[in-house]
């Protein structure tokens, strides 16, 4: 199976090892969260280098039956692979110097890397069945890292979590039994069938929305997207940082896979799940930049600031368009670069509750700490798209791939995805102000300059991103 097949391969021995290390606690002493977490980063790390080796489409399937696992990969793919294994090894080498010796450190690194697998399974799934398959173990590690810590409100925050996943599961299996019955088959490749029903398109239509609208759960569009800012709120620094680089954008790509059969078709089934697709992209972006307007506290804007996002990439998505795919594609490798950043600084120098988040605790950090002032303000300027930042790039390419649509709806909702970045600058804003410029300098905070190697990794990606960003589109 090429690299898909070693990347799971190593991944599921890696989170063996991780458990099998945990019970030598005896011996590995305090050091134990830094052994067992660089041993993770550096399974991680052979992964990519697995992958790297085998950059290129993958296409497997190993029977020939209509039900049979099958296993699809282009280049869109390999990015979004890569994109989450750099996350995956970035907060391994962030939790090995952060994590306390009398936290579970054996099973986080477990569910890092059954998240870390299962995001790579889910992003080369070629059938509906193995994707749904990937996708619920990636919800169930997921359910793990939001309630790591055990508290009441990690626990309230995942019951609610689960409930809306597992109804978005089985409204997208009520969507997957439409599509067998109405082509006989579940391979993704097949959706494009669906455009040959002619009078039966109502059938199609439902089908591919409801799978559209399962998936959507844990992407967060609108109105399904309640759940996230009470887990990013709840869940610890590390956990968001994953989470908000893994989970959401896998499950976007996988949309993306259910829409790429459709690129290039028209008639009634694509047109109505474009309207339908665009209205829930317009919604989200706004009900996420108004949401993180009001919020007093670091992540839950941030959580509001991800709902925002995944709407511009739904607008550009519902293009039905290449350079839509691509425009998505690109977008999650930046986005997940800098969100994942941002929420390990929430949790530089050992803050891990949701309350040294909050902004009024963070006044004036910045002074104290001259390098986190100074990645807290590269990395707001980088959320809201400045040059020379790669996700300037990004959105100018999710514009882009509006107006190319050449249509008065699309063309619309350019000048709307352009308001709604705009209006993103006046939360950030209050970012810089608040950390960098607000307050009086003092004693140097608790802050760590190991503690921000990670974060520094993945900011200086997307600044490399954003100066040459012909490298990362040419892989696509």
């Amino acid at each position: 199976m090429a690299w898909i097949s070693a990347v799971l391969e190593i991944q599921f021995a890696g989170a063996m090892v991780a458990l099998v290390a945990d019970i030598a606690k005896p011996k590995l002493g305090n050091r134990r969260p830094l052994v067992i977490g660089v041993t993770a980063a550096g399974f991680i790390l052979a992964s990519m280098v697995e992958l790297v080796s085998g950059w290129g489409p993958v296409s497997i399937q190993p029977l020939a039956s209509a039900l049979a696992t099958t296993y699809t990969v282009g280049e869109l793919g390999n990015l979004v692979v890569l994109t989450v294994l750099v996350a995956g090894f970035a907060v391994a080498v962030y939790t090995a110097f952060t994590l306390s010796p009398k936290d579970n450190i054996g099973p986080f690194y477990a569910l890092l890397m059954l998240l870390v697998s299962s995001s790579v399974g889910v992003v080369s799934a070629g059938d509906f069945l193995t994707l749904f398959l990937f996708w619920e173990g990636l919800s169930i590690a997921a359910y793990g890292l939001v309630s790591f810590e055990r508290r009441d409100v990690s626990l309230e925050a995942v019951m609610k979590y689960f409930f809306l996943a597992g109804s978005g599961s089985l409204v997208y299996l009520l969507g997957v039994a439409l599509v067998y019955e109405t082509i006989g088959s579940i391979r993704l490749s097949d959706l494009s069938l669906l455009l040959a029903q002619g009078g039966n398109h109502a059938v199609g239509l439902a089908a591919i929305l409801l799978i559209l609208v399962g998936l959507g759960v844990e992407v967060a569009i609108f109105p399904v997207h309640t759940w996230l800012p009470d887990a990013y709120g709840a869940a610890p620094a590390l956990t968001g940082a994953l989470h908000g680089r893994v989970v959401n954008e896998t499950l976007l790509f996988a949309m993306l896979k259910v829409v790429q059969p459709f690129v290039g078709g028209g008639g009634p089934l694509v047109q109505g799940v474009q309207v339908v697709l665009v209205s829930l992209a317009v919604l989200t972006m706004a009900v996420g930049n108004l949401g993180a307007l009001g919020q007093g506290n670091l992540r839950r804007m941030l959580a509001f600031s991800s709902i925002a996002q995944m709407g511009y990439m739904l607008a550009a998505l519902s293009t039905f368009s290449m350079l839509g795919l691509v425009a998505v594609t690109f977008q999650i490798w930046n986005h997940g670069l800098v969100k994942a950043d941002f929420f390990m600084l929430t949790g530089v120098g050992g803050r891990r509750d949701f309350e040294d988040a909050d902004l009024e605790k963070l006044k004036g950090a910045g002074r104290r700490n001259r390098p986190l002032g100074v990645m807290y303000a590269a990395s707001s300027l980088a959320m809201v798209g400045s040059p020379p930042f790669g996700m300037f790039w990004g959105e100018i390419l999710i514009v882009q791939s509006l107006i190319a649509a050449s249509t008065v709806l699309f063309t619309v909702v350019a000048f709307i995805v352009v308001a709604n970045i705009a209006l993103s600058i006046g939360y950030y804003y209050r970012v810089i102000d608040t950390v960098v410029f607000s307050g009086t300098p003092g004693e140097t905070s608790d802050s760590f300059t190991r503690d921000m190697l990670s974060p520094a990794l993945l900011l200086a990606l997307s600044l490399v991103t954003g100066l040459i960003p012909a490298f990362i589109i040419g892989l696509l």
